[in-house]
Protein backbone atom coordinates (compact mmCIF):
# COMPACT_ATOMS: atom_id res chain seq x y z
CA UNK A 1 0.00 0.00 0.00
CA UNK A 2 1.46 3.27 -0.62
CA UNK A 3 0.77 5.18 2.01
CA UNK A 4 2.09 9.27 0.52
CA UNK A 5 -1.35 9.78 0.47
CA UNK A 6 -2.08 9.42 3.98
CA UNK A 7 -1.44 13.07 6.33
CA UNK A 8 -1.14 12.18 10.00
CA UNK A 9 -1.97 14.67 12.74
CA UNK A 10 -2.01 14.61 16.87
CA UNK A 11 -4.10 17.37 18.77
CA UNK A 12 -2.86 18.68 21.79
CA UNK A 13 -4.42 16.88 25.26
CA UNK A 14 -4.51 20.50 26.96
CA UNK A 15 -7.13 21.59 24.01
CA UNK A 16 -9.22 18.14 23.28
CA UNK A 17 -8.44 16.45 27.15
CA UNK A 18 -7.94 12.93 25.10
CA UNK A 19 -5.15 12.55 22.35
CA UNK A 20 -6.82 12.62 19.01
CA UNK A 21 -4.84 11.10 16.41
CA UNK A 22 -6.28 11.72 12.43
CA UNK A 23 -5.31 10.25 9.12
CA UNK A 24 -6.51 12.26 6.49
CA UNK A 25 -6.27 11.09 2.93
CA UNK A 26 -5.47 13.31 0.32
CA UNK A 27 -6.64 10.97 -2.57
CA UNK A 28 -10.76 11.56 -1.05
CA UNK A 29 -10.48 14.36 1.42
CA UNK A 30 -11.77 12.05 4.05
CA UNK A 31 -10.59 12.40 7.95
CA UNK A 32 -10.33 9.21 10.36
CA UNK A 33 -9.89 9.19 13.90
CA UNK A 34 -9.30 8.01 17.15
CA UNK A 35 -8.89 9.00 20.55
CA UNK A 36 -6.50 7.60 22.81
CA UNK A 37 -7.43 6.65 26.29
CA UNK A 38 -4.46 7.03 27.42
CA UNK A 39 -1.31 8.62 25.47
CA UNK A 40 1.73 6.50 25.36
CA UNK A 41 -0.23 2.84 26.77
CA UNK A 42 -1.86 0.49 24.74
CA UNK A 43 -4.90 0.38 26.88
CA UNK A 44 -6.98 -1.63 24.32
CA UNK A 45 -4.30 -4.20 24.33
CA UNK A 46 -3.19 -4.45 28.24
CA UNK A 47 -6.73 -4.68 28.52
CA UNK A 48 -7.09 -7.36 26.01
CA UNK A 49 -3.78 -9.40 27.16
CA UNK A 50 -5.85 -9.69 30.53
CA UNK A 51 -8.74 -10.52 29.43
CA UNK A 52 -6.85 -13.44 27.43
CA UNK A 53 -5.30 -14.73 30.39
CA UNK A 54 -8.13 -15.49 32.29
CA UNK A 55 -8.61 -18.75 30.41
CA UNK A 56 -5.18 -20.47 31.85
CA UNK A 57 -4.62 -17.85 34.85
CA UNK A 58 -6.53 -18.50 38.23
CA UNK A 59 -5.03 -14.48 39.17
CA UNK A 60 -7.58 -12.13 40.04
CA UNK A 61 -8.06 -8.72 36.99
CA UNK A 62 -5.72 -6.53 39.24
CA UNK A 63 -3.29 -9.33 40.12
CA UNK A 64 -3.11 -10.10 35.98
CA UNK A 65 -2.48 -6.05 35.95
CA UNK A 66 0.23 -6.16 38.37
CA UNK A 67 1.79 -9.04 36.74
CA UNK A 68 2.22 -7.53 33.17
CA UNK A 69 3.38 -4.18 34.41
CA UNK A 70 6.45 -5.83 36.79
CA UNK A 71 7.28 -8.02 33.75
CA UNK A 72 7.53 -4.79 31.13
CA UNK A 73 5.86 -6.96 29.12
CA UNK A 74 4.51 -5.81 25.58
CA UNK A 75 0.77 -6.86 25.85
CA UNK A 76 0.13 -5.86 22.10
CA UNK A 77 2.99 -8.10 21.05
CA UNK A 78 2.33 -11.73 23.10
CA UNK A 79 -1.51 -10.91 22.37
CA UNK A 80 -0.04 -11.01 18.60
CA UNK A 81 2.08 -14.03 19.55
CA UNK A 82 -1.03 -15.69 20.55
CA UNK A 83 -2.90 -14.82 17.67
CA UNK A 84 -0.41 -15.79 15.03
CA UNK A 85 0.57 -19.48 17.02
CA UNK A 86 -2.54 -20.26 18.24
CA UNK A 87 -5.07 -19.11 16.01
CA UNK A 88 -7.14 -18.00 19.21
CA UNK A 89 -8.52 -14.65 16.82
CA UNK A 90 -10.91 -14.52 20.04
CA UNK A 91 -8.12 -11.96 21.76
CA UNK A 92 -8.91 -9.57 19.02
CA UNK A 93 -12.74 -9.53 20.10
CA UNK A 94 -11.75 -8.04 23.59
CA UNK A 95 -9.58 -5.12 21.52
CA UNK A 96 -12.21 -2.50 21.66
CA UNK A 97 -10.44 0.44 18.94
CA UNK A 98 -12.62 4.44 18.61
CA UNK A 99 -12.97 5.66 15.28
CA UNK A 100 -14.18 9.23 14.09
CA UNK A 101 -15.05 8.69 10.09
CA UNK A 102 -15.92 12.38 8.92
CA UNK A 103 -16.70 13.80 5.45
CA UNK A 104 -17.63 10.23 3.59
CA UNK A 105 -20.48 10.13 1.37
CA UNK A 106 -23.76 8.49 3.31
CA UNK A 107 -24.06 5.88 1.18
CA UNK A 108 -20.72 4.35 2.53
CA UNK A 109 -22.18 5.08 6.15
CA UNK A 110 -25.54 3.16 5.01
CA UNK A 111 -23.19 0.24 4.03
CA UNK A 112 -20.74 0.44 7.23
CA UNK A 113 -23.72 -0.21 9.16
CA UNK A 114 -25.45 -3.13 6.86
CA UNK A 115 -22.78 -5.19 7.22
CA UNK A 116 -21.75 -4.76 10.78
CA UNK A 117 -23.45 -6.09 13.96
CA UNK A 118 -20.28 -6.19 16.43
CA UNK A 119 -20.28 -2.63 17.70
CA UNK A 120 -22.64 0.53 18.23
CA UNK A 121 -22.20 3.59 16.80
CA UNK A 122 -24.03 6.98 15.21
CA UNK A 123 -23.65 9.40 12.04
CA UNK A 124 -24.94 12.93 11.06
CA UNK A 125 -28.64 12.61 11.01
CA UNK A 126 -30.63 14.15 8.24
CA UNK A 127 -33.70 14.97 9.90
CA UNK A 128 -31.97 17.13 12.31
CA UNK A 129 -29.30 18.93 10.33
CA UNK A 130 -29.53 21.20 7.25
CA UNK A 131 -28.02 19.63 4.41
CA UNK A 132 -28.53 22.87 2.42
CA UNK A 133 -24.99 23.81 2.07
CA UNK A 134 -24.13 20.79 0.29
CA UNK A 135 -21.76 21.45 -2.59
CA UNK A 136 -22.23 19.28 -5.87
CA UNK A 137 -18.27 17.21 -6.47
CA UNK A 138 -17.16 16.73 -9.42
CA UNK A 139 -15.09 13.59 -11.49
CA UNK A 140 -12.49 14.74 -9.31
CA UNK A 141 -13.50 13.40 -6.13
CA UNK A 142 -14.09 9.98 -7.72
CA UNK A 143 -10.14 9.90 -9.09
CA UNK A 144 -10.80 10.35 -12.40
CA UNK A 145 -8.11 11.75 -14.57
CA UNK A 146 -9.06 15.51 -16.43
CA UNK A 147 -7.74 13.91 -19.29
CA UNK A 148 -10.33 11.26 -20.08
CA UNK A 149 -12.16 11.80 -23.57
CA UNK A 150 -15.01 14.64 -22.85
CA UNK A 151 -14.22 14.68 -19.22
CA UNK A 152 -15.59 18.70 -18.92
CA UNK A 153 -19.01 17.31 -21.00
CA UNK A 154 -19.81 14.41 -18.28
CA UNK A 155 -18.21 16.77 -15.63
CA UNK A 156 -20.58 19.40 -15.86
CA UNK A 157 -23.51 16.95 -15.88
CA UNK A 158 -22.73 16.00 -12.46
CA UNK A 159 -22.48 18.79 -11.34
CA UNK A 160 -25.61 20.18 -12.81
CA UNK A 161 -27.70 17.04 -11.52
CA UNK A 162 -26.23 17.22 -8.03
CA UNK A 163 -27.21 21.28 -8.07
CA UNK A 164 -30.65 20.10 -9.32
CA UNK A 165 -31.20 17.60 -6.37
CA UNK A 166 -29.86 20.50 -3.60
CA UNK A 167 -32.31 23.45 -5.27
CA UNK A 168 -35.39 21.60 -5.18
CA UNK A 169 -34.07 19.98 -1.39
CA UNK A 170 -34.07 23.18 -0.19
CA UNK A 171 -37.29 25.16 -1.94
CA UNK A 172 -38.98 22.16 -0.40
CA UNK A 173 -37.91 23.01 3.00
CA UNK A 174 -39.59 26.47 2.79
CA UNK A 175 -42.72 24.81 0.72
CA UNK A 176 -43.57 22.16 3.20
CA UNK A 177 -42.74 24.11 6.36
CA UNK A 178 -45.73 26.75 4.82
CA UNK A 179 -47.66 23.69 4.37
CA UNK A 180 -46.99 21.58 7.36
CA UNK A 181 -47.46 24.39 9.75
CA UNK A 182 -51.30 25.02 7.81
CA UNK A 183 -52.53 21.39 7.85
CA UNK A 184 -51.24 20.06 11.06
CA UNK A 185 -51.54 24.14 13.06
CA UNK A 186 -48.36 24.37 14.11
CA UNK A 187 -47.93 27.00 17.35
CA UNK A 188 -45.03 28.75 16.03
CA UNK A 189 -44.07 30.28 19.69
CA UNK A 190 -44.30 26.60 20.79
CA UNK A 191 -40.75 25.29 20.58
CA UNK A 192 -42.08 21.62 21.10
CA UNK A 193 -44.42 21.94 18.19
CA UNK A 194 -41.88 23.67 16.22
CA UNK A 195 -39.08 21.23 16.91
CA UNK A 196 -41.29 18.76 15.71
CA UNK A 197 -42.29 20.56 12.82
CA UNK A 198 -38.25 21.03 11.57
CA UNK A 199 -37.64 17.52 11.82
CA UNK A 200 -40.97 16.49 9.87
CA UNK A 201 -40.10 19.03 7.16
CA UNK A 202 -36.55 17.28 6.94
CA UNK A 203 -37.87 13.86 6.87
CA UNK A 204 -40.02 14.67 3.84
CA UNK A 205 -37.29 17.00 2.24
CA UNK A 206 -34.37 14.79 2.08
CA UNK A 207 -36.09 12.38 -0.37
CA UNK A 208 -34.37 14.79 -2.95
CA UNK A 209 -30.73 14.18 -1.47
CA UNK A 210 -28.34 12.08 -3.20
CA UNK A 211 -27.74 8.58 -1.65
CA UNK A 212 -23.88 9.76 -1.49
CA UNK A 213 -21.30 11.61 -3.29
CA UNK A 214 -22.47 15.68 -2.01
CA UNK A 215 -24.29 14.41 0.44
CA UNK A 216 -21.41 14.24 3.33
CA UNK A 217 -21.57 12.66 6.51
CA UNK A 218 -19.90 11.37 9.80
CA UNK A 219 -19.98 8.39 12.19
CA UNK A 220 -18.90 7.26 15.48
CA UNK A 221 -18.03 3.57 15.72
CA UNK A 222 -16.47 1.35 18.33
CA UNK A 223 -15.86 -2.18 17.91
CA UNK A 224 -13.32 -4.91 17.86
CA UNK A 225 -9.81 -5.09 16.38
CA UNK A 226 -10.85 -8.34 14.52
CA UNK A 227 -13.95 -6.92 13.54
CA UNK A 228 -12.49 -3.74 11.97
CA UNK A 229 -9.89 -6.11 10.25
CA UNK A 230 -12.83 -7.71 8.81
CA UNK A 231 -14.79 -4.67 7.91
CA UNK A 232 -11.32 -3.60 5.97
CA UNK A 233 -11.14 -6.69 3.76
CA UNK A 234 -14.97 -6.56 2.92
CA UNK A 235 -14.18 -2.50 1.92
CA UNK A 236 -11.07 -4.04 -0.13
CA UNK A 237 -12.80 -5.90 -2.57
CA UNK A 238 -15.32 -3.24 -3.43
CA UNK A 239 -15.60 -2.08 -6.97
CA UNK A 240 -15.65 1.67 -5.50
CA UNK A 241 -12.51 3.46 -5.73
CA UNK A 242 -13.42 5.66 -2.57
CA UNK A 243 -14.25 2.89 -0.37
CA UNK A 244 -11.11 0.91 -1.02
CA UNK A 245 -9.12 4.29 0.03
CA UNK A 246 -11.32 4.47 3.17
CA UNK A 247 -10.45 0.56 4.18
CA UNK A 248 -6.81 1.56 3.48
CA UNK A 249 -7.07 4.31 5.29
CA UNK A 250 -8.81 2.85 8.58
CA UNK A 251 -5.85 0.34 8.48
CA UNK A 252 -3.23 2.97 8.22
CA UNK A 253 -4.84 4.35 11.51
CA UNK A 254 -4.85 1.39 13.63
CA UNK A 255 -2.04 -0.03 12.45
CA UNK A 256 0.57 2.52 11.25
CA UNK A 257 4.33 2.15 10.00
CA UNK A 258 6.23 2.05 12.76
CA UNK A 259 8.84 4.31 11.94
CA UNK A 260 5.94 7.08 11.01
CA UNK A 261 4.24 6.21 14.61
CA UNK A 262 7.61 6.43 16.60
CA UNK A 263 7.78 10.05 14.58
CA UNK A 264 4.55 11.16 15.51
CA UNK A 265 4.60 9.58 19.27
CA UNK A 266 1.75 8.06 18.48
CA UNK A 267 1.34 4.36 20.38
CA UNK A 268 -1.61 2.70 18.64
CA UNK A 269 -3.83 0.45 20.41
CA UNK A 270 -3.24 -2.61 18.98
CA UNK A 271 -1.97 -2.79 15.46
CA UNK A 272 -0.62 -6.14 15.64
CA UNK A 273 -4.50 -7.44 16.04
CA UNK A 274 -5.35 -5.49 12.95
CA UNK A 275 -4.58 -8.95 10.26
CA UNK A 276 -5.78 -10.81 7.72
CA UNK A 277 -7.07 -6.95 5.79
CA UNK A 278 -6.70 -8.52 2.09
CA UNK A 279 -9.27 -7.72 -0.18
CA UNK A 280 -12.05 -10.55 0.51
CA UNK A 281 -13.59 -11.55 -2.96
CA UNK A 282 -15.15 -14.75 -2.09
CA UNK A 283 -18.43 -13.36 -2.72
CA UNK A 284 -18.05 -11.34 -5.11
CA UNK A 285 -16.50 -14.37 -7.42
CA UNK A 286 -19.52 -16.64 -6.27
CA UNK A 287 -21.84 -14.25 -7.22
CA UNK A 288 -20.16 -14.45 -10.77
CA UNK A 289 -20.02 -17.80 -11.04
CA UNK A 290 -24.00 -17.96 -9.76
CA UNK A 291 -25.04 -15.77 -12.26
CA UNK A 292 -22.99 -17.69 -15.27
CA UNK A 293 -24.59 -21.06 -13.86
CA UNK A 294 -28.20 -19.71 -13.82
CA UNK A 295 -27.79 -18.04 -17.42
CA UNK A 296 -26.55 -21.48 -19.31
CA UNK A 297 -28.82 -23.90 -16.70
CA UNK A 298 -31.67 -22.09 -16.24
CA UNK A 299 -31.56 -19.04 -18.66
CA UNK A 300 -33.09 -17.42 -15.88
CA UNK A 301 -33.69 -14.30 -17.64
CA UNK A 302 -36.73 -15.71 -19.33
CA UNK A 303 -38.34 -16.74 -16.23
CA UNK A 304 -38.03 -13.38 -14.27
CA UNK A 305 -40.62 -10.69 -14.03
CA UNK A 306 -38.00 -7.36 -14.84
CA UNK A 307 -39.04 -4.19 -14.20
CA UNK A 308 -38.26 -1.38 -17.28
CA UNK A 309 -39.96 1.71 -15.64
CA UNK A 310 -39.28 4.17 -13.12
CA UNK A 311 -42.16 4.24 -10.81
CA UNK A 312 -44.22 5.16 -7.49
CA UNK A 313 -44.02 2.34 -4.77
CA UNK A 314 -46.23 2.46 -1.46
CA UNK A 315 -43.72 1.67 1.57
CA UNK A 316 -44.31 -1.73 2.11
CA UNK A 317 -43.36 -4.97 4.21
CA UNK A 318 -44.10 -8.38 3.18
CA UNK A 319 -43.39 -12.02 5.35
CA UNK A 320 -41.74 -13.87 3.10
CA UNK A 321 -43.34 -17.45 3.50
CA UNK A 322 -42.57 -18.92 7.27
CA UNK A 323 -41.75 -22.43 5.60
CA UNK A 324 -39.19 -20.83 2.95
CA UNK A 325 -35.99 -22.43 3.84
CA UNK A 326 -32.54 -20.54 4.97
CA UNK A 327 -31.35 -21.76 1.90
CA UNK A 328 -34.08 -20.41 -0.64
CA UNK A 329 -33.55 -16.93 1.48
CA UNK A 330 -30.16 -16.94 0.80
CA UNK A 331 -30.52 -18.13 -3.16
CA UNK A 332 -33.36 -15.37 -3.63
CA UNK A 333 -30.89 -12.69 -1.77
CA UNK A 334 -28.63 -13.61 -4.30
CA UNK A 335 -30.48 -13.70 -7.12
CA UNK A 336 -31.99 -10.33 -6.23
CA UNK A 337 -28.28 -8.87 -6.34
CA UNK A 338 -28.07 -9.91 -9.85
CA UNK A 339 -30.52 -8.88 -10.99
CA UNK A 340 -32.30 -6.18 -8.85
CA UNK A 341 -34.82 -4.98 -10.68
CA UNK A 342 -36.54 -8.62 -10.56
CA UNK A 343 -40.05 -9.26 -8.61
CA UNK A 344 -39.56 -11.41 -5.34
CA UNK A 345 -42.36 -13.70 -6.49
CA UNK A 346 -40.55 -14.22 -10.12
CA UNK A 347 -37.48 -15.05 -8.48
CA UNK A 348 -39.29 -17.47 -5.90
CA UNK A 349 -41.21 -19.31 -8.43
CA UNK A 350 -37.47 -20.11 -9.85
CA UNK A 351 -36.52 -21.59 -7.03
CA UNK A 352 -39.48 -23.46 -6.22
CA UNK A 353 -39.00 -25.44 -9.30
CA UNK A 354 -35.28 -26.17 -9.01
CA UNK A 355 -34.18 -29.64 -9.51
CA UNK A 356 -32.31 -31.55 -6.83
CA UNK A 357 -29.29 -31.54 -9.30
CA UNK A 358 -29.83 -27.76 -9.87
CA UNK A 359 -29.89 -27.42 -5.84
CA UNK A 360 -26.61 -29.67 -5.61
CA UNK A 361 -25.02 -27.36 -7.87
CA UNK A 362 -25.67 -24.53 -6.92
CA UNK A 363 -25.15 -24.86 -3.17
CA UNK A 364 -21.52 -25.81 -4.31
CA UNK A 365 -21.29 -22.09 -5.88
CA UNK A 366 -22.91 -19.87 -2.96
CA UNK A 367 -20.23 -21.66 0.30
CA UNK A 368 -17.19 -22.41 -1.97
CA UNK A 369 -14.08 -20.97 -0.01
CA UNK A 370 -15.86 -19.92 3.13
CA UNK A 371 -14.09 -20.94 6.36
CA UNK A 372 -13.52 -19.57 9.79
CA UNK A 373 -11.06 -17.14 8.50
CA UNK A 374 -13.32 -15.99 6.00
CA UNK A 375 -16.69 -15.20 7.07
CA UNK A 376 -20.45 -15.39 5.51
CA UNK A 377 -21.44 -11.72 5.09
CA UNK A 378 -25.11 -10.56 5.72
CA UNK A 379 -25.93 -12.26 2.97
CA UNK A 380 -26.28 -15.33 4.86
CA UNK A 381 -27.77 -13.93 8.06
CA UNK A 382 -31.29 -15.18 7.60
CA UNK A 383 -34.10 -15.78 10.91
CA UNK A 384 -37.45 -17.27 11.22
CA UNK A 385 -39.28 -14.49 10.23
CA UNK A 386 -37.61 -13.09 6.78
CA UNK A 387 -39.41 -9.55 5.43
CA UNK A 388 -38.86 -8.26 1.95
CA UNK A 389 -39.40 -3.91 2.68
CA UNK A 390 -40.03 -1.74 -0.04
CA UNK A 391 -38.80 1.50 1.48
CA UNK A 392 -36.41 3.87 0.85
CA UNK A 393 -33.11 5.13 2.36
CA UNK A 394 -35.20 7.86 4.24
CA UNK A 395 -36.15 4.56 6.67
CA UNK A 396 -33.65 2.46 5.65
CA UNK A 397 -30.64 4.59 7.55
CA UNK A 398 -32.91 3.98 10.78
CA UNK A 399 -33.82 0.51 9.94
CA UNK A 400 -30.47 -0.30 9.53
CA UNK A 401 -29.15 0.10 13.11
CA UNK A 402 -30.79 -2.65 14.52
CA UNK A 403 -28.06 -4.81 14.58
CA UNK A 404 -29.62 -7.98 15.88
CA UNK A 405 -31.67 -8.42 12.57
CA UNK A 406 -30.20 -9.75 9.89
CA UNK A 407 -30.35 -7.17 7.10
CA UNK A 408 -29.12 -7.74 3.93
CA UNK A 409 -29.27 -4.62 1.09
CA UNK A 410 -28.65 -6.11 -2.34
CA UNK A 411 -27.93 -2.98 -4.19
CA UNK A 412 -24.71 -2.65 -1.92
CA UNK A 413 -23.60 -5.78 -3.63
CA UNK A 414 -24.51 -5.85 -6.93
CA UNK A 415 -22.54 -4.47 -10.03
CA UNK A 416 -26.17 -4.14 -12.20
CA UNK A 417 -26.00 -0.21 -11.65
CA UNK A 418 -28.41 0.48 -13.73
CA UNK A 419 -30.83 -2.19 -13.76
CA UNK A 420 -31.24 -0.50 -9.73
CA UNK A 421 -32.95 2.68 -11.40
CA UNK A 422 -36.06 0.72 -12.12
CA UNK A 423 -36.79 -0.38 -8.26
CA UNK A 424 -38.65 2.80 -8.21
CA UNK A 425 -39.52 5.49 -5.81
CA UNK A 426 -41.36 6.28 -2.29
CA UNK A 427 -42.95 9.21 -1.07
CA UNK A 428 -43.13 10.34 2.73
CA UNK A 429 -46.93 9.25 3.89
CA UNK A 430 -47.38 12.66 4.47
CA UNK A 431 -47.96 13.67 1.09
CA UNK A 432 -49.44 10.40 -0.16
CA UNK A 433 -52.24 9.86 3.05
CA UNK A 434 -53.11 13.07 3.87
CA UNK A 435 -56.08 14.60 1.31
CA UNK A 436 -54.92 17.93 2.42
CA UNK A 437 -51.27 17.73 1.16
CA UNK A 438 -52.79 16.22 -2.57
CA UNK A 439 -52.28 19.00 -4.67
CA UNK A 440 -48.80 19.62 -2.53
CA UNK A 441 -48.16 15.81 -3.58
CA UNK A 442 -48.15 15.90 -6.87
CA UNK A 443 -45.77 19.16 -7.57
CA UNK A 444 -43.67 17.18 -5.00
CA UNK A 445 -43.56 13.27 -7.12
CA UNK A 446 -43.58 15.54 -10.31
CA UNK A 447 -40.10 17.39 -9.08
CA UNK A 448 -38.75 14.26 -8.17
CA UNK A 449 -39.58 12.46 -11.86
CA UNK A 450 -37.57 15.23 -13.35
CA UNK A 451 -34.92 14.32 -11.37
CA UNK A 452 -35.24 10.77 -12.47
CA UNK A 453 -35.16 12.35 -16.02
CA UNK A 454 -32.11 14.13 -15.86
CA UNK A 455 -30.13 10.81 -14.00
CA UNK A 456 -31.64 8.80 -16.61
CA UNK A 457 -30.07 11.48 -19.09
CA UNK A 458 -26.61 11.65 -17.13
CA UNK A 459 -26.64 7.82 -17.30
CA UNK A 460 -26.89 7.79 -20.99
CA UNK A 461 -23.95 10.33 -21.05
CA UNK A 462 -21.80 8.80 -19.33
CA UNK A 463 -21.98 5.21 -19.39
CA UNK A 464 -20.64 5.46 -22.93
CA UNK A 465 -16.98 5.50 -21.60
CA UNK A 466 -15.03 2.85 -20.50
CA UNK A 467 -13.30 5.55 -18.02
CA UNK A 468 -16.88 6.76 -15.56
CA UNK A 469 -17.09 4.78 -12.37
CA UNK A 470 -20.36 3.25 -13.21
CA UNK A 471 -20.92 2.50 -9.43
CA UNK A 472 -21.26 6.31 -8.76
CA UNK A 473 -25.24 5.65 -10.24
CA UNK A 474 -25.99 3.81 -6.89
CA UNK A 475 -24.70 7.43 -4.91
CA UNK A 476 -27.00 9.49 -7.43
CA UNK A 477 -30.68 7.70 -6.69
CA UNK A 478 -32.48 9.94 -4.49
CA UNK A 479 -33.20 9.11 -0.89
CA UNK A 480 -36.51 8.51 -1.84
CA UNK A 481 -35.24 5.54 -4.46
CA UNK A 482 -36.47 2.21 -3.17
CA UNK A 483 -33.86 0.34 -2.00
CA UNK A 484 -35.25 -3.40 -1.88
CA UNK A 485 -34.40 -5.29 1.77
CA UNK A 486 -34.55 -8.52 3.17
CA UNK A 487 -34.37 -8.07 7.50
CA UNK A 488 -34.54 -11.43 9.41
CA UNK A 489 -35.56 -11.80 12.89
CA UNK A 490 -36.96 -14.33 15.16
CA UNK A 491 -39.82 -12.93 17.73
CA UNK A 492 -37.41 -11.42 20.34
CA UNK A 493 -35.86 -9.14 17.87
CA UNK A 494 -39.29 -8.27 16.13
CA UNK A 495 -40.82 -7.41 19.58
CA UNK A 496 -38.08 -4.73 20.10
CA UNK A 497 -37.64 -2.92 17.09
CA UNK A 498 -40.89 -2.88 16.36
CA UNK A 499 -42.03 -1.58 19.65
CA UNK A 500 -39.14 0.70 19.20
CA UNK A 501 -39.75 1.91 15.90
CA UNK A 502 -43.39 2.84 16.14
CA UNK A 503 -43.25 5.56 18.63
CA UNK A 504 -44.97 9.05 17.32
CA UNK A 505 -41.46 10.75 17.46
CA UNK A 506 -39.94 8.97 14.95
CA UNK A 507 -40.19 9.14 10.84
CA UNK A 508 -43.89 8.29 9.94
CA UNK A 509 -42.68 5.67 7.08
CA UNK A 510 -40.65 3.64 9.33
CA UNK A 511 -43.11 3.85 11.69
CA UNK A 512 -45.76 2.57 9.07
CA UNK A 513 -43.12 -0.35 8.34
CA UNK A 514 -42.32 -1.29 11.80
CA UNK A 515 -46.67 -1.69 12.71
CA UNK A 516 -46.87 -3.39 9.35
CA UNK A 517 -43.78 -5.94 10.24
CA UNK A 518 -45.33 -6.66 13.60
CA UNK A 519 -48.89 -6.90 11.98
CA UNK A 520 -47.37 -9.58 9.58
CA UNK A 521 -45.57 -11.10 12.54
CA UNK A 522 -48.95 -11.72 14.67
CA UNK A 523 -50.73 -13.51 12.21
CA UNK A 524 -47.50 -15.44 10.92
CA UNK A 525 -48.17 -18.64 13.39
CA UNK A 526 -50.35 -19.44 16.37
CA UNK A 527 -47.70 -18.32 18.67
CA UNK A 528 -47.39 -15.31 17.87
CA UNK A 529 -50.90 -14.10 17.80
CA UNK A 530 -50.25 -11.89 20.76
CA UNK A 531 -46.90 -10.49 20.63
CA UNK A 532 -48.79 -7.01 19.52
CA UNK A 533 -49.26 -5.22 23.40
CA UNK A 534 -52.67 -3.31 23.48
CA UNK A 535 -50.94 -0.13 23.70
CA UNK A 536 -49.91 -0.39 19.49
CA UNK A 537 -51.91 1.23 17.52
CA UNK A 538 -51.50 1.69 13.79
CA UNK A 539 -49.82 5.08 13.03
CA UNK A 540 -51.74 8.22 11.64
CA UNK A 541 -50.07 10.40 9.19
CA UNK A 542 -53.04 12.95 9.33
CA UNK A 543 -52.75 13.33 12.91
CA UNK A 544 -51.79 16.58 14.86
CA UNK A 545 -50.64 14.98 17.48
CA UNK A 546 -48.99 12.40 16.38
CA UNK A 547 -47.19 14.76 13.79
CA UNK A 548 -46.22 17.01 16.67
CA UNK A 549 -45.29 14.42 19.41
CA UNK A 550 -41.56 14.36 20.09
CA UNK A 551 -41.64 11.40 22.48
Amino acid sequence: MNQSHFKFSISDPDKTDLVIVSVTDTRTGYTVRTALPNSGKQTASIMAFAGARFSRSALSAEELFQEIRQAGSNANEKLANIFRNYGHSSVADMAQLFAYIEQIPDHYSTIFFNETSVGGGQQRSTRYQDFGNSKPLGLDSLGVDSNSDDYDKVNQSLLDLQQYSLDKYKYWQNKLTTEYIKVYEIDKDNKSETGALLARVFDSTRYFLPSGLMNKTSLAYITSAREWARLISVFKASKEYNLVCLAEQLEVLFAPDHIQAQQLGYTPEAPDLIRHTEADKITNNNLLALQQYIQAELQIEQNLEISKIISYHKVDAELLDINLSAGAKILLQNIITLYPNASIKSVLEVISNLTQEHQIQISKILFKDFNHHKQMGNLFRVNTHSFALTCSNSELRDLNRHRAWGRYIPAFSTNQYKKTLYTGYTLPLYLTDNPKLQAIRQEFEQDLQLYYSKLQNFIEISSEYEWFPQYIYIQLLPFAHVFTSFFHASPKEISYMTQLRIRPGGHINYRYLAYKIIKLSSHSELLMQYIIPDTIIEPDSCSREEFIDRS
